[in-house]
């Protein structure tokens, strides 16, 4: 049963100065396609990783929304801005000391663990339904809810000057422009980012991602070439391949059944995790969680003469 709607996950190396939306913009209208979503947003200053999902993907976002994200970055000590990073206008600055290693890691430390962080004021949290960066540009500031965050681990890449080189590791949600500023306001000289790329988002690395030019400068036919498929992005799941019939049922909305797996021989997977369903020429089907009930359906009223043991999560209509 060939079920074949064009889509999967495009690796996308975000350049500096475009907010996430029009990134994925510039990518719909490539692909010519209507449904498409990113994972994580990302700043205008910042460049790197934006995981774009196209068409059925879209339903698979929600599975890598709270990966860990990785980013390597540069922080200029000396100076704040009033958006954390210098894109913003200064608002202090001063000379900064002359630190050794040792300090700067010592400082590190302290950030790595849970920490609760100050959403800024230039960012697209909301207060009752308005995003901040439009009362920022208003000169208007209010008070903020602390956000909290993991950081699991933060390291010195090197220090020029009042240039911090740094990678981090971390949480969903994660403020590096306000990281950046904290350890300024530690180090008691202030800090702004200077430069963030994001070197990964889960299972997505900067090396397999691609930029809009070169996605620009190549055919139709390439740049699907680019394009993940459903399958490959969750080639770490637990899998069953499964025959047109069970297809057609799962495609319809019916859950796969005792008597489904008695019938074609399907192997049985106790998992807490999702297990993909895949037809017999590779297209993801749909998305399960095993509930196993044994034979003959122990565990359910002897009535039930088709107790189900993998329930539908997600369905993928062709």
């Amino acid at each position: 049963m060939r079920m074949v709607t064009r889509g999967g996950f495009l690796i996308l190396n975000k350049p500096e100065g475009m907010i996430s939306n029009q990134a994925l913009g510039r990518v719909k209208r490539l692909f010519r396609v209507k449904k498409a979503g990113y994972i994580g947003t990302l700043d205008p200053f910042a460049t790197g990783v934006l995981p774009i999902a196209i068409n059925q993907a879209t339903r698979l976002i929600p599975y890598f929304e709270n990966d860990i994200k990785g980013y390597e970055g540069e922080m200029k000590l000396g100076v704040e801005t009033n958006t954390m990073d210098t894109s913003g206008d200064v608002i202090s600055e001063t000379s900064p000391p002359v630190l050794n290693l040792d300090e700067v890691k010592e400082v590190f430390r302290r950030f790595v663990g849970v920490v609760d962080q100050v959403p800024p004021m230039f960012s697209a949290r909301k207060v009752k339904g308005i995003p901040l960066y439009k009362l920022a540009r208003k000169g208007q500031e209010v008070e903020r809810e602390t956000k909290r965050v993991v950081i699991h681990e933060f390291v010195l890449r090197g220090i020029d000057g009042p240039y911090i080189k740094f990678s981090v590791s971390c949480s969903k949600g994660t403020y590096i422009r306000v990281l950046a500023h904290d350890v300024g306001r530690e180090l008691k000289c202030g800090a702004v980012l200077s430069k963030l790329c994001r070197v990964r988002s889960g299972r997505f690395h900067i090396t397999d991602a691609v930029t809009l030019d070169a996605l620009e400068h190549i055919d139709e036919e390439e740049r699907w070439g680019r394009v993940l498929s459903n399958r490959k992005v969750l080639s770490k799941w637990k899998e069953i391949v499964v025959p047109d019939d069970i297809v057609r049922s799962v495609v319809n909305g019916r859950a796969i059944s005792w008597m489904d797996v008695k019938r074609y021989d399907l192997p049985l997977i106790k998992s807490e995790e999702p297990i993909k369903i895949v037809s017999k020429d590779g297209v993801l089907a749909a998305i399960v969680r095993s509930r196993f009930v044994g034979e003959g359906g122990r565990g359910t009223a002897k009535r039930d003469l088709s107790p189900v043991i993998y329930e539908l999560e997600r369905v993928f209509v062709p």
